[in-house]
């Protein structure tokens, strides 16, 4: 395993509990099931997943956990993400956030991470975009993305975002709608496309919680 990846890792891992004992610590989950179907012939079902999050914030800094399920993968059944970094605001406007990420699979393990840079921007009460930058140090290569969301009301969002990946020359794009079902669950329908294979379009249902500060 890399072995600066490993030192993020335990540092992710560990991250939790030591914020744990903070004062002004926000500790979050969240879970999510998909399906997915493809379009390239009609509308035929593709996969089903879950997945799953922690994430602690203090003062800017910010850590935590994501795992998903892998549909009839052969040797793994989840991917697992593990995140640290900090994030503040420049000014009324505009924010930036610094993050370090670390992908695995359940049984074949470490597989590559990256360093991602995002500023985002509220362009009117409604409206916000964000501009990301993610590099691939292993690979040499960097992921651009532009994206979009703009809160049609207290319940409706639109999202899109459009990405270029220099890894594959691939360019990537996806759009969807929320609805806000509560506070805490949502459902979201999302439509994605890109050069190198055919468009998906999934339905998800989320459940996101505060567990600690907010």
């Amino acid at each position: 395993m890399n072995i600066k990846m490993t030192i993020v890792a335990v540092s992710a891992y560990s991250l939790l509990p030591i914020m744990a004992q903070a004062d002004g610590l926000v500790l979050s989950a969240g879970v999510a099931a998909t399906a997915a179907f493809d379009t390239s012939d009609g509308l035929e079902h593709a996969e089903n997943t879950v997945e799953g999050y922690i994430e602690g914030e203090l003062n800017g800094f910010h850590g935590g956990i994501w795992i998903g399920s892998l549909y009839k993968d052969p040797a793994d059944d989840a991917e697992i993400e593990l995140s640290l970094g900090y994030g503040a605001d420049i000014n009324d406007t505009l924010g930036y956030d610094i993050t370090t990420t670390g992908y695995y699979l359940n049984n074949g393990g470490y597989q590559s991470y990256d360093i991602a840079f995002e500023l985002s921007a509220a362009l009117t009460d409604s409206t916000s975009g964000a501009l990301g930058f993610a590099w691939d140090p292993d690979a040499s290569t960097i992921e651009t993305t532009l994206g979009l969301e703009h809160a049609l009301n207290d319940k409706f969002t639109l999202a899109g975002e459009i990405g270029h990946s220099e890894a594959d020359g691939n360019i990537f794009g996806e759009i969807g709608v929320s609805y806000a079902l509560t506070d805490s669950a949502a459902i979201e329908l999302l439509y994605e496309d890109a050069d190198d294979s055919a468009g998906t379009l999934s339905l998800t249902v989320s459940y996101d919680f505060n567990l600690m500060g907010g």
